[in-house]
């Protein structure tokens, strides 16, 4: 079981080794009985990677265009720019050389160190590599239908190889995968609905395996005796060169590898939610089955990942799918009680331990939010707010008349509400539901956030940060140049004195830090526009729409940041104070920091929905089921 979603898996067949990588970049090197040898991490995505025949040589294409060259033990060989544009690799049986395809028509060759060693030109990017282990052969495949047969000779001077297009052959149809036998005289290029299309070593057409479904992954053993095949719709099934089925299996899902042992005794599959598995095939010929095996029994890894887990528990919440998929959901951490919010207009209040503490009076209306406060939670529609207080284990609705609420800021216990309606009319009001002050504004509110002394601070779409005091007046402004509206949030704990407010200029990518009446103390540059301005703990995280982040502190210096490729999710305070990252991926809920390394992730059967998260734990809804995920290694 891998940590993170499963990306791909590479066999190597003399050394009996599987390489395995995952979307959090993460590396394992697991034995025939799926223990781990050895484990790392590459800096940055992974976008290829394979392992020789005899285990000596890794190959990881990143992102960014960068090779790394591993030795058997994961150790470090070399690390180089890649060309640009690289899609796929390979590596030769014997770890001597890696070969590269890329978006153009050119594929480039290095040594096991690292050093170019030959360029190819073939007329159309090959998007897929496979050296053949028993002749100096590279076959390569297009995306769109033209295998090539690549003939190589080694240059004695230089321990290069000089190689030349030796054959040409149109599939007529998309290739998903090539693999071959050890002699090269039988390759199978699996085209999806064209079924396996094989090949021999001079690039003649032998025939093609129809097996009813959408052909994705297909290798066969060393020997060429048989081969296994994967399809889209999950089907696993082993055939002989003639073409008949020995034996079939329904898997859960369609695996993202197949790899198959030299001498067709293992296949090996693996899943994009991470079970690595291995079914044995040796003895007499397997017959023909209805079964799936189960990842576990046959599972390379036999023990789960210690990342994985199940939720503590679940509890039926919806009571229909649009209850399920409008759901909003919150977690307080003082005292820890979860919040779920439903078109059924009365907000829940739970334990920890899933009991129902509270249900709210209906609150009807447009939009549903919902806001945290130590010993206080909200739940807001655009017309109606209700109240619920820990201590006293009760909620009531408050006799505002809102008229379309935009922003809601909940301090009951020393500042009171800050509500925002339509946009442009601030105030604040007591927890008991009377209005201490309001008023009018002369452009549409961005942000709102409320600090030390009662102060409260709003954003502008005119690019305006004002400050208002306890009774509604004037006590600050800043205006932003060129003028932008702003994102602002109340500057985090253990900020250096003075800086009550942090915002950010989006277009301008700016973040500055503000004294309590506006004025600019420090000003750091982000390398992207940010989204989103979120407060946490002692830091504040600035966030992209495709899923990159910064962490700052209070002085404006960054303390971690996520890569690009990363997922978009919701941000929040680990246990520990350091933001982590709530993401979905599939049928992966994830639970990550934000240097990518997964803290735990859970595999769930049904649509995973709405989340609520804080540094108590994540509250999601898994279909119609409320979902509690506590801190790990916490009772």
């Amino acid at each position: 079981m891998s940590d993170a979603p499963l990306l791909g898996l590479s066999y190597a067949r003399e050394a009996g080794l599987m390489l395995a990588w995952d979307d959090a970049s993460h590396v394992y090197l697991l034995d025939g009985s799926g223990d781990r040898r050895y484990e790392s991490r590459a800096p940055e995505k992974i976008i290829s990677a394979a392992m020789s025949d005899d285990g000596t040589l890794v190959a990881l294409l990143l992102a960014k265009s960068r090779l790394v060259l591993l030795g058997p033990e994961l150790e470090p060989i070399a690390e180089r720019s890649a060309p640009s544009d690289a899609t796929n690799l390979t590596v030769d049986s014997h770890g001597r050389f890696v070969a590269i395809g890329t978006k153009s028509t050119e594929t480039s060759l290095f040594t096991r160190h690292g050093k170019p060693s030959v360029k190819i030109e073939t007329r159309q990017p090959l998007a897929h590599l496979r050296f053949v282990p028993g002749a100096p052969m590279l076959i390569g495949a297009a995306t769109f239908g033209v295998l090539v047969g690549i003939e190589l000779a080694e240059v004695r001077l230089s321990g290069g190889l000089d190689a030349e297009v030796v054959w040409e052959e149109k599939v007529g149809a998309t290739i998903g995968r090539i693999a071959c036998s050890g002699d090269g005289n039988m390759i199978l290029a699996s085209c999806f609905t064209h079924g396996v299309q094989r090949y021999d070593l001079r690039g003649q057409n032998e025939g093609s395996y129809h097996l009813g479904g959408t052909a994705a992954l297909a290798v066969p053993d060393f020997a060429g005796r048989s081969f296994v095949v994967a399809t889209t719709e999950g089907e696993l099934s082993l055939l002989n060169p003639a073409g008949n089925v020995r034996w079939k299996t329904k898997l859960s899902r369609a695996p993202v590898g197949l790899e198959f042992d030299a001498l067709g005794r293992h296949l090996y599959y693996g899943l994009p939610t991470g079970e690595i598995c291995r079914i044995d095939l040796d003895g007499s010929a397997p017959r023909a089955t209805t079964h799936s095996p189960k990842p576990g029994a046959s599972s390379v890894g036999k023990a789960r990942s210690a990342s994985v887990r199940a939720p503590d528990w679940t509890l039926l919440m919806a009571q229909n799918d649009d209850q399920s998929q409008t759901a909003v959901l919150a977690v307080l951490d003082e005292p820890p009680l979860i919040a779920v919010y439903t078109n059924s207009n009365h907000p829940t209040i739970l334990s920890l331990d899933g009991e129902t503490l509270c249900e709210g009076p209906d609150c009807p209306g447009v939009g549903r939010i919902l806001r945290t406060s130590p010993g206080w939670i909200a739940a807001a529609t655009d017309r109606n707010l209700v109240l619920y207080e820990a201590r006293r284990n009760t909620a009531k609705r408050l006799d505002l008349n809102l008229i379309a609420l935009t922003h809601l800021v909940i301090r009951p216990d020393t500042f009171g509400l800050g509500i925002i309606q339509e946009r442009d009319r601030l105030g604040r009001a007591t927890p008991s539901g009377r209005w201490i002050w309001r008023q009018e504004l002369r452009s549409p509110v961005e942000d709102m956030a409320v600090g030390a002394g009662n102060l409260i601070a709003v954003t502008t779409d005119s690019g305006h940060l004002s400050i208002y005091d306890g009774a509604g007046e004037p006590a600050g402004r800043y205006e932003a140049n060129p003028p932008e509206p702003l994102c602002l949030v109340e500057a985090p704990e253990s900020s250096p004195a003075g800086v009550a407010w942090i915002t950010l200029a989006r277009r301008n990518q700016i973040l500055r830090g503000h004294t309590i009446d506006g004025r600019v103390v420090w000003e750091s540059p982000v390398p992207w526009e940010g989204w989103q301005l979120i407060r946490m703990a002692a830091r504040v995280v600035v966030a992209a729409p495709d899923g990159k982040a910064l962490s700052y502190d209070g002085s404006g210096h960054l303390r971690a940041q996520t890569r690009a490729d990363e997922s978009p999710g919701d941000f929040f305070p680990g246990s520990d104070g350091e933001p982590l990252r709530i993401s979905k991926q599939g049928v992966n809920l994830i639970c990550a920091d934000l240097g990518g390394r997964v803290r735990w992730r859970s595999v769930a059967e049904v649509a995973i929905g709405a989340w609520g998260t804080s540094a108590s734990g994540v509250a999601v809804m898994l279909g119609r089921d409320l979902a509690w995920f506590g801190p790990p290694g916490r009772a």
